[in-house]
């Protein structure tokens, strides 16, 4: 014979009262930012401005674009208290064309910007065409950028490329490279000069 278990939760007095009051999800405006780098909120409509605190890793730059758009922040209030919300996030529209669209430079950690004219392809119009770069902000253990043809690090004169075919090119005004091991040079034929 089975027998069928009931598991019941028994909160506190206190925690199942904050539950009762705390909302779900809010949206709310953020209408400022504080001295101290806090956004500010205004939860209601007619209520007073609240420094909020973020959950999320945003800029300054991402907030500020919030506000000067009046774009909605999703907030959900600490311990169910009104007078501390905690921003998860703002409210975004589906992006269809993330490479070609700006609103996919506003997402922290990502921006499009164009390159030199010389390297950007022309457009229909015959003027460069914009060139989406992907900026990381990384703080894992390995990061992964993967290209169709080449991939390019450049700062300066300096630069390494890959390409696709396998070639990975090196330049720069002085190269050089250090080793607490063995130092190798291996390749089906090594030319030096």
């Amino acid at each position: 014979m089975r027998s069928t278990e009931t598991t019941v939760a028994v909160l506190p007095i206190d925690a199942a009262e904050v539950l009762s009051d705390a909302a779900p999800a809010q949206l709310v405006t953020i209408v400022a930012i504080a001295a101290d780098g806090s956004p500010l909120v205004v939860v209601d409509a007619d209520g007073p401005v609240i420094a909020a605190r973020l959950a999320v890793r945003t800029t300054v730059e991402r907030v500020q674009m919030a506000i000067d758009e009046r774009q909605p922040a999703v907030v959900v209030f600490e311990r169910g208290d009104r007078s501390r919300p905690l921003i998860l996030g703002f409210l975004e529209p589906l992006d269809m064309n993330p490479l070609s669209s700006e609103a996919a430079s506003a997402a922290p950690g990502k921006r499009a910007e164009a390159h030199s004219p010389s390297d950007a392809p022309e457009s229909q119009a015959g003027e460069p065409a914009v060139m989406p770069c992907i900026e990381a902000d990384v703080d894992g253990r390995r990061v992964r950028l993967t290209a169709q043809d080449e991939i390019v690090l450049q700062c300066g004169s300096a630069s390494v490329t890959l390409r696709r075919n396998g070639r990975v090119v090196i330049r720069g005004a002085y190269v050089e490279t250090h080793s607490e091991g063995t130092n190798r040079i291996k390749g089906g034929q090594v030319q030096i000069n």
